[in-house]
């Protein structure tokens, strides 16, 4: 486990997989030598199938056999210098269960009551009264837009951004006249400006002429959500879309921002200090905070580091004057947010028409239901997202 960093008042009611209760419990069958977790391993706490000859796998096959992988403290840290996993490595046996009363994590909440189903893609639970859709938004990938270059400099300077973000990591190219970028230069870090938008960048080689005015490409490894229709995205999920590559499928997901600011009774927001390892506030953002109007969003960024700390000017005035008062934005696991892809950097969405992105596949029913109450407790996602109780009876 981790090393500890905090000490809770009230001990977590239980980690996904735990049995909830000690009721009677049913297992799928299997002969001699099935039931193995297969390349990849399993994941704890989430559904599996398995095969006629006993092979399991954690994405859908149909007329395969679906049971619930718990917990039986069978996963195994292989990372080096690890502190915790759920999954149980390749060629590990595993007890998958079709009957009892488990503990499950919800990423998109769940309602005493509702069915239990298992997403195909990676067996996730998910609820609802029926097959909930899967992942289905708006999102971008990499960036268009103007800038310029001075010869045998490294700073790219973007003067507008057609639609996406540019990200460390980026690969960065100069559309109007290619050989003004060497082939393979990528984007270093942001020096100045509107995060991910408008401003100076450090790019990993230096510019062979000195243009203005010139179209740039940003292909990037990073998706931005920035509305979701229904369903989540969550991790392993595929991606498909019309200009997505192939086998693309999400990595993780950046922690939405969260920070302190101070107000006056006008349009400037002053962020004072951001909680570490949490995403950048980019324009566009939708601010959630004491004395902000609801829906008010990110215009630019006018000073401070790009999207820490720093002044940004609001799409409405506050209401109220103060300092000290906690800021997030509307980004959520699962929803609005940065995602990291997996596949080869890629642009799409970065073009005036945004790209609707889908997580392909349908709800597979796993014939339990949502028994028990949202497992509150200190450090808890927000309910109706967390630990519930799921029951076969």
């Amino acid at each position: 486990m981790p090393f500890q960093t905090v000490i809770n008042d009230q001990q977590a009611p239980a980690v996904a997989g735990d049995f909830a209760s000690t009721n009677p419990f049913a297992n799928v069958l299997a002969g001699p030598g099935a039931l193995v977790a297969p390349a990849g391993g399993l994941i704890v706490g989430n559904f599996a199938w398995v095969g006629p000859q006993g092979q399991v796998s954690q994405s859908f096959v149909a007329g395969w056999q679906l049971g619930f992988l718990g917990r039986n403290e069978q996963a195994l840290i292989t990372q080096f210098l690890g502190e915790a996993t759920m999954v149980v490595p390749q060629g590990f046996m595993v007890t998958l269960f079709n009957e009892g009363d488990f503990w499950a994590n919800f990423e998109a909440g769940a309602t005493p009551g509702q069915n239990v189903y298992a997403d195909p893609n990676d067996g996730q639970p998910l609820a609802g009264a029926t097959a909930p859709a899967l992942g289905v938004g708006t999102a971008q990938a990499g960036a268009t837009g103007t800038a310029s270059v001075t010869n045998a400099s490294t700073t790219l300077n973007v003067t507008a951004v057609t639609n996406g973000i540019v990200s460390p990591g980026d690969f960065v190219t100069d559309a109007t006249t290619p050989a003004n970028i060497p082939a393979g230069t990528t984007i270093v870090a942001q020096l100045t400006g509107t995060a991910g938008g408008v401003g100076t960048y450090q790019m990993s080689a230096a510019a062979t002429a000195t243009a203005a005015g010139d179209t740039f490409a940003a292909a990037s490894d990073n998706m931005l959500v920035t509305a979701v229709a229904s369903g989540s995205f969550n991790v392993g999920d595929p991606i498909t879309g019309t200009l997505v590559a192939a086998g693309t499928t999400v990595l993780g997901q950046a922690k939405p921002f969260s920070g302190v600011a101070s107000l006056a009774t006008n349009t400037t927001l002053t962020v004072t200090s951001v909680q570490p390892g949490v995403d950048l506030l980019r324009k566009g953002a939708v601010v959630v905070m004491a004395g902000v109007p609801a829906n008010t969003t990110i215009v630019t960024q006018t000073a401070g580091t790009p999207g820490g700390v720093g002044t940004y000017t609001l799409s409405a005035a506050s209401t109220v004057t103060g300092a000290g008062i906690p800021v997030t934005t509307s980004d959520s696991a699962g929803g609005r947010g940065l995602y990291q892809l997996n596949a080869n950097p890629q642009t799409f969405g970065a073009a005036a028409v945004a790209e609707t992105v889908t997580v392909p596949g349908t709800a597979q029913a796993t014939g339990f239901k949502v028994r028990g109450t949202y497992g509150v407790y200190p450090g808890a996602p927000t309910a109706p997202a967390g630990l519930w109780k799921i029951s076969s009876r």
